[in-house]
């Protein structure tokens, strides 16, 4: 399923990547799951003991109040018996031992003195203490024993008097009232009661699993619910750290995570813009610096008075056709063009005529030249230009052209200013050497003889203006 600079798509920044639904211990999903669990947990386990000990308190509650219910209803049924005898009291107490929850039932006189009694189904003798006086503190209230009398398992213990009702004329010389026959005493089984708190333990206890059974897988999915959106948004966003602009989230939703999935919508969109902006920016500025990289190469191939090529990239562009001639068997021919007196010039008219003459000259070479020739200051005075796939022949019919235009250039701009302009044309054929220096050593003769010349000649030709 599925953050971060301005990156390219194709550079890709350190990976980040987020696991869905890992198990790992330090997984968001994993801990919320946990906790929503220990959460049930704990509050499961608060209620439960609470309950557990309501519960236990009202069971207590419940058969200690029957206990004494129970022997009050005893005495009350037993008033008669004392008239009747010790035999009658003794059978009695027979009858209500086998009622279950009493262990034992005794019926003593006003005095505290035994009658009868009854223990777990047999008769208990009169010299036995199982009656006995009891404080009359602790009449009527029952009290918790344990391995008294014999009996292994809890109990409650509890006197109650048997009171008989006396009318008017009684013994006592009232007109009316009760008169204290006796106490009767019982033995209250608590087992019922421990095996009903036992049993709602283990009802509580099953509960309590049952819970945790069911929390932990429903914590798991609702946890999942929350942890899934997230870890979504966190691959998408990790794919677009990692060169993926188009990257989006897809999550749908009206709460705080919907609105985390837009709001990082939106910033990818803008970023996206704004990277599609700086790409296109970008190509722009790199167009321009190539285009003021090639102007630059190219001015420094240029001399900054004539604006022909320099002798350095001369000797280039030399180097290569030589080899292309000499590989390919083609002709390639080279001129030389010199301005005899030009120094005089200069010292006649200044240096701005001199430079003015040198651009007339420059001019006229580049006007007269074919586009696939090469023109340059060779230095000072002097010009040279390559004519590739150009014979001496060819050569000599260029020469000769230049020099009629330059002739009439200089008259018509600089009729008082008397220079010649002696050229000397080389021919790869008459190069000895396997240096492209040959040729230019070969033209530079030949504009040697030239100047020495005062009549033209196949080689070379002066002009005097």
């Amino acid at each position: 399923m599925s953050l971060t600079g301005l990156s390219s798509p194709t550079a890709v920044s350190t990976p980040v990547r987020f696991a869905c639904f890992r198990i790992g211990q330090f997984s968001l999903q994993m801990k919320f799951t946990l906790m929503v669990v220990a959460l049930a947990l704990g509050i499961g386990a608060i209620v439960g003991t609470v309950t557990l000990d309501v519960s236990s308190r009202l069971i207590n509650r419940l058969h200690v109040d029957h206990c004494v219910q129970t022997a009050a209803l005893l005495a009350n049924k037993s008033s008669p018996e004392y008239q009747a005898g010790e035999n009658a009291l003794a059978e009695l107490a027979e009858r209500m031992v086998r009622t279950d929850p009493l262990l034992f039932v005794s019926f003593m006189d006003a005095e505290g003195n035994l009658l009868a009694a009854q223990q777990g189904g047999k008769k208990v003798c009169p010299d036995r203490s199982l009656g006995g006086f009891t404080p009359a503190a602790t009449i009527g209230n029952p009290l918790f024993k344990t391995g008294d009398q014999g009996l292994e398992i809890p109990y409650l213990d509890v006197t109650y008097p048997v009171l008989r009702v006396v009318a008017n004329g009684g013994e006592d010389g009232k007109e009316s009232g009760s008169v204290l026959q006796g106490y009767v005493r019982i033995g209250y089984s608590l087992e019922r009661t421990f095996a009903e708190v036992l049993a709602t333990t283990q009802l509580l206890s099953g509960i309590g699993v049952l819970i945790a059974a069911m929390t932990i897988p429903l914590g798991f999915f609702l946890v999942r619910r929350l942890a899934g959106p997230l870890c979504e948004l966190a691959s998408t966003m990790g794919r677009f750290a990692d060169g993926e602009l188009e990257a989006r989230s897809h999550i749908s939703r009206s709460d705080e995570i919907g609105a985390l999935a837009r709001s990082y919508n939106e910033m990818a969109d803008k970023l996206e813009q704004k990277h599609a902006e700086i790409s296109k920016l970008n190509e722009e500025l790199e167009q321009r610096v190539q285009q003021r990289t090639m102007q630059l190469r190219e001015l420094a191939a240029r001399d900054p008075l004539t604006g022909l090529y320099n002798r350095r990239h001369f000797n280039e562009v030399l180097g290569q056709c030589f080899a292309e001639a000499k590989r390919y068997g083609t002709e390639l021919a080279c001129m030389m063009i010199d301005l005899d007196h030009f120094k005089a010039v200069n010292d006649r008219f200044g240096h701005q005529i001199g430079d003015d003459l040198l651009v007339l000259t420059a001019m006229t070479i580049s006007t007269e030249m074919r586009t696939s020739d090469i023109a340059a200051r060779f230095g000072g005075d002097e010009f040279i230009i390559l004519l590739p796939q150009t014979d001496t022949a060819q050569a000599r019919v260029l020469a000769e052209r230049f020099t009629e235009k330059l002739a009439i250039n200089m008259k018509e701009q600089f009729p008082a200013c008397g220079a010649k302009a002696s050229v000397g044309i080389g021919c790869i054929v008459d190069v000895t050497t396997e240096d492209a220096d040959g040729l230019i050593r070969v033209a530079d003769n030949a504009l040697y003889e030239a100047k020495k010349s005062d009549t033209e000649s196949i080689v070379a030709r002066e002009i005097a203006v």
